[in-house]
């Protein structure tokens, strides 16, 4: 099974209720109907790969979030009190989404598959250390445009984003 991480979009307003009541989330998501939703993208077990595509470090180094390190782990905590599997969501506000698509789109993604060294990723233990698989490499690359591209229309609709691992 392992820890499966995923980010969804909501409305600003959305987020507000969630804040109040984080409740309202879990529902959200253990809703069958929210399946067919396209508003949440699963990154299955690669969320700590997409960290460190963005960051160049693994979860342990990350002290505080720059605008690109934040796009998974914006250390905004809902509910401290929450468990979705692995921990309480974290969120950035609809505005925090705009700032950080704008830095994603900026990205050069030949150039950072390029410098890109899945051995490193092994060596520090990035989850789930299988990045010595070039499939495994290709499938991280190809969620990370589908991250890039839910950020851009999370953007273009004022939409926050949370982010979990279950």
């Amino acid at each position: 099974m392992g820890m499966v991480g995923s980010i969804i979009r909501v409305s600003q307003d959305e987020l507000n209720s969630f804040i109040e009541n984080s409740e309202l989330l879990e529902n959200k998501i253990y809703d069958e109907e929210s399946d067919d939703d396209d508003s949440l993208l699963e990154l299955d077990k690669l969320w700590e790969g997409i960290q460190y595509l963005l960051s160049g470090k693994g979860m342990e180094e990350i002290e505080e979030p720059n605008i690109l390190t934040r796009a998974f782990f914006s250390f905004q905590v809902l509910d401290e009190e929450q468990d979705l599997g692995y921990g309480p969501a974290q969120y950035l506000t609809a505005d925090q989404v705009k700032e950080t698509s704008i830095e994603l789109q900026k990205i050069d993604i030949s150039k950072l598959k390029n410098n890109t060294n899945g051995e490193v990723m092994v060596a520090k233990g990035i989850y789930p250390e299988i990045w010595t698989d070039s499939e495994a490499m290709e499938y991280l690359f190809d969620i990370f445009n589908d991250f890039i591209g839910f950020y851009k229309k999370a953007s273009a609709k004022n939409e926050a984003i949370l982010s979990f691992i279950s």
